[in-house]
């Protein structure tokens, strides 16, 4: 199964209890077609990021890692999808709903720092907010790729239809 364009996974509604007439068939649970157009719709959704990844690469940026923060970033095997889908490590906050907060909590610094200092020129407002990012952001969890040699090729062909198709 392949989707393209992007499916807003998150504006699925659960139809578990709801039945499905098949043509020639008996009703069925529609639970399990819900989850299967899911895994689809991540598995398109990591497609296309790996896609943005590559280009990002392939012009001159060197993205080692992937971020991920939010409620996504508790689902453990999503995130090892996207690590063996990207190819790249996922880096998970220590605190996935605290991310946004953390954030403002290290601009907020950044301002009166700044401030107390009469103003920063671009080059020290770089070098002060990465010293904060990095004093300030606790140790996360590193989910590296793992993907066995089959589900490597599976992947690997996945993403070759993808780009076929974006081609078209």
């Amino acid at each position: 199964m392949h989707f393209y364009p992007f499916l807003d996974v998150s504006r699925l509604r659960d139809t578990s209890g709801l039945n499905v007439q098949r043509l020639g068939q008996s009703p069925i649970p529609c639970g399990s077609t819900v989850e299967i157009t899911i895994d689809a719709g991540l598995s398109d959704l990591a497609l296309q990021t790996r896609h943005i990844v590559n280009r990002a690469n392939t012009v001159g940026h060197a993205v080692r890692a992937l971020y991920l923060s939010d409620g996504h970033a508790k689902n453990q095997p999503l995130m090892q999808l996207l690590a063996n889908t990207y190819r790249i490590p996922i880096v998970l906050p220590a605190s996935s709903g605290a991310a946004v907060v953390l954030s403002a909590a290290m601009l907020g610094r950044f301002a009166h720092e700044a401030h107390e200092a009469g103003g920063l020129n671009r080059e020290k407002q770089d070098c002060a907010l990465w010293h904060i990012m990095a004093e300030m952001t606790p140790s996360g969890t590193l989910v590296p790729p793992k993907a066995e040699e089959k589900e490597k090729r599976l992947l690997e062909a996945k993403y070759k239809i993808f780009l076929e198709s974006i081609d078209i």
